[in-house]
C-alpha cells in the first residue's frame, strides 16, 4: 500500500491498475486464509490461557513484519524504477499511456502496460513466498554466556 500511494503521488498515476490491487486484496485474504484453516492447531492452545496484558504481535513477528516489508518496498521500488532500463524498454514513465490506437483502430498494450504488469508479478510472487516463509516464526535466539 505504501508502494501504490508514495508512487501515485510521484509519477501522477498508479503502478498498479484497480484490477491488480483487486487481485492482490484477493491473495492475500483467500489464501493466508486457507493456510490458517489447513495448519492443526498447537498441543497447548487450549491450556494456555491469553492475558489482556499479552502482547498481540511479538517480536519475531515484528522483526518478520517490518524486514518483508522493507525488502518488497526496496524492491518494488527498484523495479519500477530501474526495471525499464534495465530490460531495454525505454518509455516515459511519467507521460505514457497504458494503452495506444493503432493505424488498424486497434488497442495495444505499451511498454508502461508491460512494465506495470511485471511489477504486478513480482509483488505476487514475493508475497507467495513470504506466506510460505511465515508459517513458523523463530523466536529470537538467546545469547549464548
Amino acid at each position: 500500500m505504501v508502494f501504490v500511494i508514495v508512487n501515485t503521488v510521484i509519477l501522477g498515476h498508479s503502478p498498479l491498475n484497480v484490477v491488480q490491487l483487486l487481485w492482490i486484496n484477493l491473495i492475500m485474504d483467500v489464501l493466508a486464509a486457507i493456510a490458517f484453516s489447513t495448519e492443526a492447531p498447537p498441543d497447548g492452545i487450549k491450556r494456555d490461557k491469553v492475558k489482556a496484558s499479552d502482547r498481540l504481535v511479538t517480536q519475531p513477528m515484528m522483526r518478520s513484519i517490518i524486514f518483508q516489508s522493507a525488502y518488497q518496498i526496496i524492491a518494488l521500488f527498484l523495479v519500477l524504477y530501474l526495471g525499464p532500463s534495465v530490460g531495454g524498454y525505454q518509455y516515459d514513465l511519467f507521460r505514457t499511456e497504458m494503452y495506444q490506437v493503432g493505424p488498424d483502430g486497434e488497442r495495444h498494450d505499451t511498454y508502461r502496460c508491460l512494465h506495470q504488469t511485471f511489477i504486478f508479478h513480482c509483488l505476487v510472487t514475493m508475497t507467495l513466498f513470504n506466506m510460505v516463509n511465515c508459517r513458523l516464526v523463530d523466536p529470537i535466539p538467546k545469547p549464548v554466556p
